[in-house]
């Protein structure tokens, strides 16, 4: 399966949902949680390859994800 990088030309943030390609910050939750389901190994810097994520951002979200999971940090 074809691996398709999203790139942001800034790293100083913007719309949660533009980032993701979404129309909506819950169609962008549902497609990084997606995304995380994916990984073999779930890490913050992967995010932030993957979709430009600020750090903290990124470490946020995966927080999140791992939360929402029942998934020990």
């Amino acid at each position: 399966m074809a691996r398709e990088t999203l790139h942001h030309d800034s790293n100083t943030g913007g719309d949660t949902a533009e980032l993701f390609h979404a129309a909506t910050t819950v169609e962008a939750a549902m497609r990084f949680g997606h995304w995380c389901d994916q990984q073999r190994h779930l890490t913050a810097q992967a995010a932030i390859e993957y979709f430009g994520l600020q750090k903290a951002t990124a470490y946020r979200w995966i927080n999140a994800y791992r939360a929402a999971r029942g998934i020990s940090p």
